[in-house]
This record gives structure tokens, C-alpha cells and sequence, in this order.
């Protein structure tokens, strides 16, 4: 049974807390980029993948796609996770961007990155300065079982791309970066790890924000 087989070929229409920006061919787009930021990651170790750009379970591609343009004035950047289902079989994916109510599976998307600046906060007991080891969640994709429209369905080689920020201030220069998508089930008491996917890493080239 394959296991981001969430919902078994349900007939999903599209949710219209969905914002869908263009629907390309084979590639729907879906827009984050306003979404309230959520829960901070870990900062690593992060799952690896047998083979570069692809997960080491979900039948899925997952590719980061970093815009070269110049950083925003609060030296964020807004970037895109692109997921493909490189699978035989239609698959479902959470496609809300409110979590309204109990959910039964999120999407979490971020990224790793050398251009991340490191944070710091005074530790009150020995004064002394602590790296802070979190990293800001790009985006959050949420499918509650009460409404089925909050998932969307990914036809065999069909993309879905999502737009969103990175939450995380910037530091301009040449860098690489790497995309993580975690796929979590709840069960109203405990949560499953479904399972993760890690993008192949890429290099861009980050500048100051332009003088208004």
C-alpha cells in the first residue's frame, strides 16, 4: 500500500480557501507567500534521500526554485517549492492554507540554508550569547478529513508549485540552499511522521534590497 496514499481517489474538488495563482499546464500553483508564519523546524540534521531530489519514500520530486532578484527591505526572499508525483498512481496532497479545526495531515515545506543568518539571545542565567537553533517554516499545507476539498489531487508527472517566504533574514553574497517537505498524520491522540523529501541543492546569488 503506498503511503501517501491519504485518501483512496477521492473526486477532490478544489478548495476555495485554496488561492490558486494560474493553472499551467500540468502545474498548479498555489500561493503561501501571505500565510502566517508557523512553528519553527529543528535546525538539522535533516533526512537525506538515496537519490538526490527525490524522497526516500513519497513517490514525489521535490525542487526550490530561489528568485536572483534583490532580497526584500526586511532581507527576506520569497521563494518556490515545486512538487511533482514522479509515481504511476494519482496521489493527494494538503492543500489548505488555514488550519481550521483538527487536521489529519500537514505539509510542512523549508529550507536550509548557508545564506540564513544566525540568531543569538543572552542566556539569563550566564549572560552568555546562545545560537538560536530553529529555523522559521516557509509554508504549511493542511488536510482536515471534514473537508475534503483541502486536499488536491496530483496526477502521474502533474506539479504542484507553492509560493511562499522564506521567514528568515538573508545574507546576500553566493550561496546553496536545500528544500525539506515533512508529511505528518494526526491521529487525535498521537501523530505519524508519513514520511519527508529533501530537494537537490542549488546555488543563487543573493543582493542587497534596492533603495526605495
Amino acid at each position: 500500500m503506498r503511503r501517501l496514499k491519504l485518501l483512496l481517489l477521492l473526486a477532490v474538488l478544489l478548495s476555495p480557501s485554496l488561492i490558486l495563482v494560474g493553472l499551467a499546464q500540468n502545474q498548479i500553483t498555489i500561493d503561501a507567500s501571505t500565510q502566517p508564519s508557523g512553528p519553527p523546524r529543528g535546525r538539522g540534521p535533516f533526512p537525506g534521500s538515496t537519490s538526490p531530489g527525490h524522497s526516500a519514500h513519497l513517490p514525489v520530486r521535490l525542487e526550490l526554485r530561489i528568485s536572483n532578484a534583490p532580497l526584500q527591505p526586511d532581507g527576506t526572499a520569497l521563494v518556490d517549492f515545486v512538487i511533482t508525483n514522479i509515481g504511476t498512481e494519482t496521489i493527494s496532497l494538503p492543500s489548505s492554507l488555514k488550519d481550521n479545526g483538527a487536521w489529519s495531515d500537514i505539509l510542512t515545506l523549508w529550507f536550509t540554508s548557508d545564506a540564513i543568518k544566525d540568531g543569538y539571545f543572552k542566556d539569563c542565567a550566564s549572560g552568555q550569547l546562545v545560537k538560536v537553533e530553529i529555523l522559521p517554516t516557509s509554508a504549511e499545507l493542511y488536510g482536515r478529513r471534514s473537508d475534503p476539498h483541502s486536499f488536491i489531487l496530483i496526477a502521474p508527472n502533474q506539479s504542484v508549485k507553492v509560493h511562499a517566504s522564506s521567514r528568515a533574514e538573508l545574507q546576500p553574497g553566493t550561496h546553496t540552499a536545500t528544500a525539506h517537505a515533512e508529511l505528518v498524520r494526526d491521529y487525535a491522540i498521537s501523530s505519524e511522521l508519513v514520511d519527508t523529501a529533501d530537494s537537490e541543492t542549488v546555488t543563487t546569488t543573493l543582493s542587497v534590497p534596492k533603495p526605495r
